[in-house]
């Protein structure tokens, strides 16, 4: 039997994800590396722990939610080298604050270690449902292992961010994957490590091979480590495969790196990278006449539609953010890490088609057939009482729907 989805099954299945899914897992974490010597290195550890994630409890005329992070440092041995564990409460006047993915605690820590490679391990428990959520992150120096006098460090990219963490003041580190600028201007530090004494550093950002921007800086060292801070004008540059070359240059020693980054577009929602990949994912919930719509577009008229289609799908105007739009890419975003098997996997396969549009089972069961017919899963949800089996007819982990799915 054919079924046919409709936006207002995902609405449907949002009002009901708190209770069912694991929340506790959707806090973010990210470490940075930076020298402090030639022989040492400082870790800096950042959770981001959103109201969403947790559960709060009603408390007079407010809403609380206790909990605790630990961050621990690991090394190649799994030993543990060091960790700081946090206890905190968040309060809250409104119920609506109790499920917000903006609202925030901001945990950072500083390690500094012997060079090394290590594993950061960041947990958060919320102490009032006793549910734990657990991310690893790994530090691979290998990169600088065989550098001798003169170590290029990963540069650090900064957005805005108000505080201090560590760069300057309002300056926030952020993953190379997912660069923001401000005001057509990207900002990164580069650490270096090298001899005290006379040296130049070339840095350049390429695309498709050729150099968009380049600059070169004659300095003196009277240490071990030094830091330039960058601002980089991307206004009229080629966003396409964007790496960053660092030189070094020191009396008869020169060393080179180059590293890959991504610059987000602002106008889109954070975590799309690409505005054709962004729509694809959209082909569940496009109607018909917005497929044709946007089979006749140009490339420049492309964003205007994304923006369009989901103000059009926005629950709830007057927020700040379109709840359905982020429920929406965080559910293809995890397709895209757990689904990603078979001949069509990620968010094109059947199981990630499923998740994106219901969302979490609230329930499942699994048959491994070790005679070599054919394997299955069942996912069940109760709250708008459907079930779907998927069958691995040919043991490869390529789970496809039983019964077609139209949408």
């Amino acid at each position: 039997m054919k079924k046919i989805i409709s936006i207002y099954v995902i609405l449907l299945s949002i009002i009901y994800a708190q209770g069912l899914d694991r929340n506790i897992d959707q806090f973010k974490t990210n470490s940075f590396i930076r020298p402090v010597a030639k022989d040492s290195i400082e870790v800096l550890s950042f959770v981001e722990v959103s109201s969403n994630a947790l559960q709060f409890l009603k408390k007079d005329n407010l809403f609380e939610a206790k909990y605790e992070v630990n961050i621990a440092i690991l090394n190649d041995n799994n030993e543990k080298k060091s960790s700081q564990l946090f206890s905190d409460t968040i309060i809250v006047k409104k119920f609506g604050d109790t499920t917000s993915k903006i609202k925030k605690k901001i945990i950072t820590t500083a390690f500094v270690l012997p060079f090394d490679n290590y594993t950061v391990t960041s947990s958060l428990k919320d102490l009032d449902v006793k549910l734990s959520g657990k991310k690893e992150q790994e530090i691979n120096l290998k990169y600088l292992s065989k550098s001798t006098s003169l170590k290029i460090y990963e540069p650090i990219f900064l957005k805005e961010g108000k505080g201090s963490w560590g760069f300057g003041l309002n300056k926030f580190p952020t993953v190379a994957n997912r660069v923001i600028s401000d005001n057509n201007i990207i900002s990164l530090n580069q650490y270096i490590v090298l001899n005290p004494g006379p040296y130049n550093i070339t840095m350049s950002v390429i695309s498709q091979k050729t150099v968009q921007w380049e600059d070169s800086i004659d300095a003196v060292s009277e240490g071990d480590v030094v830091s330039h801070l960058a601002n980089i004008p991307i206004k009229d540059i080629d966003k396409r495969d964007l790496t960053i070359k660092v030189v070094v240059t020191q009396n008869d020693s020169v060393s080179s790196k180059s590293f890959s980054f991504k610059i987000k577009n602002t106008m889109l929602f954070d975590g799309i990278d690409n505005i054709d990949t962004a729509l694809a994912q959209m082909s569940y919930i496009l109607t018909s006449k917005e497929k044709k719509e946007l089979k006749n577009l140009k490339q420049s008229e492309k964003e205007k539609f994304f923006r369009t289609v989901w103000a059009k799908r926005d629950p709830i105007v007057k927020t700040k953010v379109n709840e359905l739009m982020e429920e929406y890419y965080s559910r293809v975003a995890f397709t895209e890490e757990n689904f990603s098997r078979g001949t069509s996997g990620g968010w094109k396969s059947d199981m990630g088609m499923v998740y994106i549009l219901f969302g979490k089972p609230d329930d499942m069961t699994r048959s491994m057939n070790m005679q070599g017919s054919y394997n299955y899963e069942k996912w069940y949800y109760f709250q708008i009482g459907e079930e779907f089996t998927f069958i691995d007819d040919y043991g490869f982990g390529d789970y496809r729907l039983k019964t077609p799915l139209l949408y």
